[in-house]
């Protein structure tokens, strides 16, 4: 399979490991040696009220806001400020207490430190391109939309492609691009 598209509605839901919310799980690498997966892309409903992220010690996250509100992120070393549509990379050991400017949503990757390392990016795409033909490459669809071989994504929806070059055409469309690259075998 060249390209899988993952739509919104399909998205398999489970809670956070601290039952405070509910994440949408869009995709997941194979185990690490820790047991849980390398890698894991996911959509987390944050709401409006105020919550405490679940702590993943040995990970790395790259949490980006996707909905219409920003949230206020505090580790303990002072509150940090984050406008949708702008990455932001934290160690999975940190919990941070997030505040919601009003009800909004989540985008978050997930890699085991040593197992996988990942880079997301703001994405505008109105041609083509093709994507590595090695790792991962994800697309999260914000507007517009993105045709993949056979398979089109609309908006909320994500292109994942394992380990193969496909040529990806974008009809304005924008949205996030994920690179996931092994340190270790996918």
């Amino acid at each position: 399979m060249a390209a899988q598209v993952i739509r919104s509605g399909e998205r398999r839901r489970v809670p956070w490991r601290n039952g405070a919310g509910i994440t949408e799980e869009i995709a997941t690498g194979p185990d690490g040696p820790s047991g849980r997966p390398l890698w894991r892309i996911s959509v987390a409903e944050l709401g409006s009220e105020p919550s405490e992220f679940s702590a993943f010690p040995g990970t790395e996250r790259i949490f980006t806001v996707i909905g219409e509100h920003g949230a206020d992120l505090d580790s303990g070393h002072g509150p940090r400020s984050l406008d949708p549509w702008r990455p932001h990379s934290f160690a999975g050991e940190d919990a941070p207490h997030c505040v919601p400017r009003g009800a909004t949503r989540a985008f978050n990757v997930m890699t085991e430190r040593g197992g996988a390392t990942a880079a997301v990016g703001y994405f505008a795409l109105d041609t083509v391109c093709d994507t590595a033909a090695d790792g991962v490459t994800a697309l999260y669809v914000r507007s517009g939309s993105v045709q993949a071989g056979t398979e089109r994504a609309a908006p909320g929806d994500c292109v994942l492609i394992r380990g193969e070059a496909v040529t990806l055409r974008g009809s304005s469309a924008t949205g996030l691009l994920v690179r996931i690259e092994p340190t270790s075998s996918l």
